[in-house]
């Protein structure tokens, strides 16, 4: 059965949903434009694609699989998209918190 849960908690919930979806919207926008600073179309890449996710890589990672002269490309974008993921994460986790207490599990 589904919990129900307060107006407030519902409009609380909403907020923290948005929220994220606007940043991984951000952080998607920031990985297609490193994807094209290195040269890398990126409706010619897929999510199976470690340069979809900057964040993860490391630079030796990186320089494997493109030139060293896109290292400042690539160490912006790790930055950014890190920050974002760390943000999204968190609110993720807020989220799953928020509906484990409606649910009583947690």
């Amino acid at each position: 059965p589904i919990p129900e849960a307060s107006e407030s908690e519902r409009d609380a919930l909403g907020a923290l949903a948005q929220r994220a979806q606007e940043l991984h919207m951000r952080r998607r926008a920031l990985v297609e434009d490193f994807l094209r600073a290195i040269g890398q179309p990126p409706a010619s890449s897929n999510s199976r694609n470690p340069l979809e996710t900057p964040w993860r890589l490391s630079e030796e990672e990186f320089t494997r699989r493109r030139s060293a002269k896109f290292i400042s490309h690539f160490r912006a974008a790790r930055d950014e998209t890190a920050t974002l993921t760390e943000e999204i994460e968190a609110l993720e986790a807020e989220i799953d918190a928020r509906v484990a207490g409606l649910y009583g599990i947690g």
